[in-house]
């Protein structure tokens, strides 16, 4: 699922709604469902790796011969794939380990010695519960081999019933599971009525009947290509908010960014009093080996005025120097008193420095308001102004765009001074609509960095998704650099 400000990851545990039909309609046991927790033999655990990785990665992950290489590998993998970064669960691991037992105790039964599972084990391994499980236990009365039939209780602790139909034509017992999610429908056959099914095309008549190369697509996306999905589901319960991600140069290799989170007051549970606010907050960044270079937790207590606020953001801003490199940034909050959560991540990328040939512009930080004036201490300071971040990049009618970047590297002159020119153009996303604002004059200061701030009247602007853009000119070098971002005016 994605939200503003970043993309929440949803990871489907499995237990869906099943839909009736005049044969058997079964799902596969739930999440709720556990397994004796040993050691798994060294074919299981190939065979659970493949089925996890897919035959790219897997081969990727074998062919590390030293098991500390081998460890690591995997230990960034579970990382890289956790769907929670903030907490200590990692559910992306666990429904792999239920998937992998649940296929070990359902389907590995009929193996005869050969591999730890029939191919119902390997497609649960890479899709989990299917949406629709479609049995057809062609003859099982009649079957001395079927463990199932000839034990009508245990039968029914596993979910099964028996069903003849139009389909019960001396056929073997099959089976046709969907992911209607996914858009996948397999049929699996127990040629040898010995408990171990194989993948076969499809041909139930209530389903797309599949034609061969659609059928070996599907077999091959099974045995080789198709990694394992995970779909994680937070729920109904979730707070909206937005997160803002601004870069700025800080030194050589390294940069200063700003993490700005705006809590939309009316999303927020209220106190008794009606009128507090209480959220915990947890901010991870992981570096490109998936270890934590920087980490926060917050509670964040604030009374709100219900009749001037209800409409606004509760803005927070952390500030984190980092070096140069690729990072995943994630960040959870909890809402005491609504007891809703949600989870974002953002990848950073910040490049490496290059001694610039031309002077460079930072990130464009949009804010809700620059003042002249502060209150000491206060954390929106940038320049001897109060700058209020505004994460969720959209703006009221009557309220002014307001910006503020840096131009790093400008040139100077013999006596040591800068001198450039600023110009900003706002054009709309989906159209050929451009407004362009010009600063009066030209600027200079004795620094090759300039801080620069940024106000602009919208109210000509109609309703939409828009670019702005900042055009600097080093009027010492006569060459342009410029820098865009993104912004919403509502309605």
């Amino acid at each position: 699922m994605s939200q503003r400000g970043g993309s929440i990851i949803r990871f489907s545990t499995g237990t869906f709604l099943l839909g009736l039909a005049i044969i058997a309609v079964v799902g596969c046991a739930g999440t709720g469902r556990y397994y004796a927790d040993g050691p798994l033999t060294d074919q299981q655990r190939d065979a659970a790796m493949k089925a996890l990785l897919g035959e790219e990665r897997y081969l990727e992950y074998v062919l590390l011969t030293d098991t500390t290489e081998a460890n690591e590998w995997l230990r960034q993998f579970w990382v890289e794939h956790d769907p929670t970064p903030t907490t200590d669960e990692n559910e992306f691991k666990d429904e792999h380990k239920r998937r992998v037992r649940h296929a070990i105790h359902f389907f590995g039964q009929g193996s005869r010695g050969g591999p730890p599972w029939d191919e119902r084990g390997e497609v649960y391994i890479r899709y989990g519960e299917p949406d629709e499980r479609r049995i057809f236990n062609f003859g099982m009365d009649d079957n001395p081999y079927d463990r199932f039939a000839r034990d009508r209780d245990r039968q029914q602790r596993f979910g099964r019933d028996i069903a003849d139909n139009a389909l019960s034509d001396g056929r073997a017992p099959t089976e046709v599971w969907t992911y209607y999610k996914f858009g996948e429908t397999f049929q699996f056959e127990d040629n040898d009525q010995w408990g171990f099914f194989e993948l076969v095309p499809v041909s139930d008549p209530s389903v797309p009947r599949q034609d061969v190369a659609d059928f070996f697509q599907s077999r091959l996306s099974i045995s080789d290509l198709q990694p394992a999905i995970y779909y994680h589901e937070y729920g109904e319960n979730l707070v909206d908010y937005a997160l803002d991600v601004v870069r700025f140069h800080a030194g050589r290799n390294k940069w200063r960014v700003d993490v700005n989170l705006g809590y939309p007051i009316s999303e927020l549970g209220r106190g008794p009093d009606s009128q507090s606010v209480s959220l915990r907050r947890k901010i991870v960044i992981r570096d490109e080996d998936q270890r934590e270079v920087y980490g926060e937790i917050g509670v964040i207590h604030r009374i709100i005025d219900t009749d001037t606020n209800e409409h606004r953001l509760m803005v927070e801003q952390q500030v984190c120097d980092l070096r140069s490199g690729t990072y995943t940034l994630a960040v959870t909050i909890e809402d005491y008193f609504s007891g809703k959560t949600g989870t974002y991540t953002r990848e950073i990328h910040l490049p490496k420095y290059v001694v610039p040939e031309l002077h460079e512009i930072s990130d464009i930080e949009l804010a809700s308001f620059v003042w002249s004036i502060y209150e000491p201490g206060s954390p929106f300071v940038k320049a001897d102004r109060m700058v209020m971040p505004l994460p969720s990049r959209i703006y009221l009618p009557g309220q002014e765009l307001a910006f503020y970047y840096e131009v790093y590297n400008l040139l100077t002159d013999e006596s040591g001074e800068t001198r450039y020119k600023v110009d900003y153009e706002i054009s709309r996303i989906d159209g050929d609509q451009t407004y362009n604002f010009n600063e009066p004059g030209h600027f200079s200061g004795s620094k090759r960095i300039a801080r620069r701030f940024g106000t602009l009247n919208i109210d000509q602007v109609p309703p939409g998704d828009y670019l702005l853009t900042v055009v600097v000119r080093d009027l010492l070098g006569n060459h342009d650099k410029s820098t865009v971002t993104r912004f919403r005016k509502s309605s």
